[in-house]
């Protein structure tokens, strides 16, 4: 339990998942970096110290998309890999690594993917070029996932058009419950 409260004081969060700046490649570049340094072994898809999380839900197993847990040595099994995340209710559970459900490793995350979720420190990486994702809601959002302190590294111009755009939401459900060809549209605001 006190390695995944240490993991879950500090977070890097990413605007976008693709991309140089996006949560995929900055997950690829943290294992390099602590690969290169002697730190994890990561000689396959398991290694002491791996945060993963879950992206499909697995209702038999009751791992759900978004939780997150460590890869660690289970001292109760000779140092075996196991997949530790918290219970309901408090403390720990445990599974065989292969067992989990869809899931990957999360040194840093989308701001989307971190909605719920509040950790001590955060740093928010923008891209290196604008995009509609780019929002004042997204940077308020990333903003409000830190309890104590904010890092936001990028373009202090992108920065402050993305603080200015608003998010325009266009689901759809008006065109498909009143198409086009049935006459005008009713306005709803």
């Amino acid at each position: 339990m006190k390695l995944l409260n240490l993991f879950d004081r500090f977070r890097i969060l990413c605007a976008l998942r693709q991309g140089p700046y996006g949560a995929r490649e900055i997950n690829v570049l943290c294992e390099r970096i602590l690969r290169e340094a002697g730190l994890i072994r990561a000689d396959g898809p398991w290694y002491a110290g791996r945060p993963v999380m879950i992206t499909k839900n697995d209702y038999g197993l009751r791992l759900f998309n978004g939780d997150v847990g460590l890869i660690l040595p289970d001292p109760e099994r000779r140092g075996e890999l196991g997949a530790f995340f918290r219970a309901n209710g408090g403390g720990i559970r445990r599974f065989a690594p292969v067992r989990l459900p869809e899931h990957e490793t999360v040194y840093a995350l989308t701001v989307h993917k971190s909605q719920g979720s509040e950790f001590e420190a955060v740093l928010l990486l923008l891209p290196d070029r604008d995009a509609p994702v780019l929002t004042g809601e997204l940077i308020y959002t990333a903003i409000t996932r830190a309890r104590k302190r904010v890092d936001i590294w990028g373009d202090e111009e992108l920065f402050s058009r993305a603080v200015a755009r608003r998010s325009e939401r266009y689901s759809g459900l008006r065109d498909a419950l009143w198409p086009r060809e049935s006459g005008p549209v009713p306005r709803v605001d």
